[in-house]
């Protein structure tokens, strides 16, 4: 009798269908041990944040520690830019943080984290919502707020906890608090300026809005009346090649870096002095020192601050982070600038997607100039009587369609108001800014410059120029040799014509009333 064995045929069939398993299995269990891998990590980063949290506590306990922005090495906090230092008890998998923040209260956010060398994709104490936006990059000088429906004031908001929901349009914001604000606490209310005449007493010195880095994709069918919505997609600082059919929004490259996002002055710039028709061309700022700029606000229901050239207004803003500054703006991690025309484009194509304003903005008719009134229509004609009301303020039931989002959550003045200059330019012609001859000796990453006259050039896709000329009949002049500097959003007396897509020209001096400027951090700068 003869003993049974596998035929060739039969160890071949084993063999193939044992392939097969495998070709299932193999990339399930290595995605099953690179998930477990990453939750270590982020387990790690944890542990490390409750150590440090540990640390801060029993130093505490015998000496202050300093509020800021830290480094790790090892197992050791650097403050930066001050001698202070600690040492944290941590046993586990090795951890470095490129941004350690710690905060009045005590809590701490842990961004940019290293685990045995590698970067993870995990921030420690800081909420993230489910649209897939970016972080906001809470950089020194920053606080999260939070708007409280009830009491219809902002509070400090608990970055652990919710604050910002893109997909309900609620778009990230964040303040700078005053000696005052700086004394309250998570969940404490904020006094923001009622009338022009608080601008001082106020717990707040500046409010900024989250803009996170995106790719768009502009209507097939473009009614320039009434355009269809822009698609929108979040994506992080390091995608370099878009989903197709996408464009990679250029506001967001600055330099040579590539940022995650971009925190736009809420409202049009305002000053502590400067604001009235007496103070005509007052504003002395020729150089990125100017003590000047600590007098800047960025406030609601304020006068804007007008009557100046482009230059003060570029280094004015500059010099929001000079050494030393009233902001507590690190200049080593944050770069304040001067609003670039691509960066006004890219607010306002987020404020006519998914994740912005159901419709055209409303226009800031406040023949006053004061700051985040919104209109009873968005082409209603300049008037007085909206400065006042107070469902015409920017929290108010009528105010909010002034916004780039419907809700106290978006951008303002960005129809009406002031015309606002930003930092484009034809040629880098100087104009009659004073700036020097071809705007020498300041860094391109600081202006969009514009070499043809062509609106519909691809070059300045993204722009809110070509790509959106007409919409809403918002009015468009594209800059020119003698007019080299464009302006932006239309003034309150210029009705249906005014909006976030209007774009207009000036020579970038000869001091004008109607002219104001807005503010732009951009956060992590390294180059």
């Amino acid at each position: 009798m003869r003993n049974k064995g596998f035929t060739l045929i039969e160890l071949l069939a084993v063999i193939v269908i044992l392939a097969i398993i495998a070709l299932i299995a193999v990339p399930t269990i290595l995605d099953i041990i690179t998930d477990a891998r990453v939750e270590s990590k982020k387990r790690s980063i944890d542990l490390y944040g409750k150590s440090i949290e540990l640390a801060i506590a029993r130093r505490s306990l015998t000496e202050e520690v300093p509020i800021g922005s830290y480094k790790t090495s090892g197992n050791t906090l650097t403050l930066e830019d001050k001698d202070f230092s600690f040492e944290v008890e941590y046993d586990g998998a090795k951890v470095e943080c490129d941004f350690v923040r710690i905060y009045e209260d005590g809590t701490i956010s842990l961004n940019e984290c290293k685990v045995d060398g590698q970067y993870v994709d995990y921030a420690y104490g800081i909420y993230t919502d489910n649209s897939g936006a970016n972080k906001p990059e809470l950089v020194e000088g920053l606080t999260a707020v939070i708007y409280d429906d009830n009491s219809e004031q902002w509070k400090i908001a608990d970055i652990g906890e919710k604050w910002y929901d893109y997909d309900k349009k609620e778009w990230a914001n964040a303040v700078i608090l005053s000696e005052t604000g700086k004394g309250k606490k998570i969940g404490d209310t904020l006094k923001v300026p009622s009338s022009p005449e608080d601008i001082n007493d106020s717990d707040v010195l500046a409010m900024f809005v989250w803009i996170p880095r995106y790719e768009y994709k502009m209507p097939e069918n473009v009614n320039k009346g009434n355009p269809d919505l822009i698609d929108v997609n979040f994506i992080g600082e390091s995608a370099s090649v878009p989903t197709d059919g996408y464009v990679i929004h250029t506001g967001f490259t600055f330099g040579k870096n590539v940022l995650s996002g971009i925190w736009i002055g809420k409202f049009e710039t305002s000053h502590t002095i400067l604001s009235s028709t007496t103070k005509y061309d007052e504003l002395k700022c020729m150089d990125e020192n100017c003590e000047e700029a600590d007098n800047l606000r960025i406030l609601p229901n304020v006068q804007s601050l007008r009557y100046q050239k482009v230059s003060p207004y570029f280094y004015v803003t500059r010099a929001m982070s000079r050494v030393n500054n009233l902001f507590e703006i690190n200049k080593n991690t944050t770069d304040s600038h001067m609003m670039k025309n691509s960066e006004w484009g890219a607010v306002a194509y987020l404020s006519h997607s998914q994740y912005g304003k159901d419709g055209e903005v409303y226009i800031n008719n406040c023949s006053s100039y004061i700051t985040g009134i919104g209109a009873d229509n968005a082409g209603a004609s300049g008037t007085v009587a909206t400065c006042n009301s107070e469902e015409n303020k920017y929290n108010g039931s009528k105010g909010v369609n002034a916004s780039t989002t419907g809700n106290v959550y978006g951008i303002y003045d960005m129809s009406g108001g002031a015309f606002e200059y930003v930092m484009g330019v034809f040629n880098q012609t100087k104009g009659a800014s004073e700036f020097n001859d071809k705007l020498e000796g300041i860094d391109e990453k600081y202006y969009d410059n514009y070499t043809t006259t062509t609106a519909t050039d691809e070059a300045y896709n993204g722009h809110a120029l070509g790509e959106t000329q007409g919409w809403y009949g918002d009015f468009s002049e594209f800059v020119f040799s003698g007019g080299p500097f464009f302006d932006r959003g239309g003034f309150y007396g210029n009705g249906t014509t005014s909006g976030v897509f209007r774009y207009g020209r000036g020579t970038g001096g000869n001091p004008q009333y109607l002219y104001s400027f807005r503010v732009v951090l951009a956060s992590s700068i390294t180059g």
